[in-house]
């Protein structure tokens, strides 16, 4: 309940102070494996963010941050989901060209910080129409993680400006 007040309140917020500078992005990620090659949109896959100015972006993403924690057996790592609710920010060199911070707001996981789930990447906008636009973008953890992994991951999404 309390991260649905929280994100009702970010939204409403944005929305009541300018209405031109809202981005709102449902992204998929491209899996490794060929024969199942995109992960089903959900409700994980949605951001929202505001437009500072031309170049600065702040928001929050639904994507869950997961980390890899060693299991007492030795032989098979635990995933947990450390944080469901993700703060995201991007500085877009130019109209297309963008760098892209994500960090959860804390780590619900025992031994884990919020920053060694930091990820950064980079990616490409292009418009398709009026305010709406495709994505590409890379995103890898900027600290190794048990398995000493970044966890790289390529997205494809679409975007809209209002």
């Amino acid at each position: 309940m309390k991260k649905a007040l929280t994100i009702v309140a970010i939204i409403s917020s944005t929305l009541f102070t300018s209405a031109q500078n809202i981005l709102f992005t449902v992204v998929v990620q491209i899996e490794d494996n060929p024969e199942y090659s995109i992960k089903k949109p959900n409700k994980n896959n949605v951001a929202f963010g505001y437009m500072v100015n031309e170049q600065f972006m702040a928001g929050i993403t639904m994507a869950d941050a997961t980390t890899e924690l060693k299991n007492v057996d030795g032989f098979e790592n635990i995933i947990q989901t450390a944080s469901e609710v993700q703060i995201l920010c991007r500085y877009y060199h130019s109209k297309n060209l963008f760098a892209q911070v994500t960090s959860p707001w804390e780590s619900n996981a025992e031994g884990i910080s919020a920053s060694e789930l930091l990820k950064l990447g980079g990616g490409y906008s292009v418009r398709v129409w009026d305010n709406l636009n495709i994505e590409a973008s890379y995103s890898m953890l900027i600290k190794k993680d048990v398995n000493s992994d970044r966890k790289g991951s390529w997205y494809a999404g679409i975007s809209y400006r209002l």
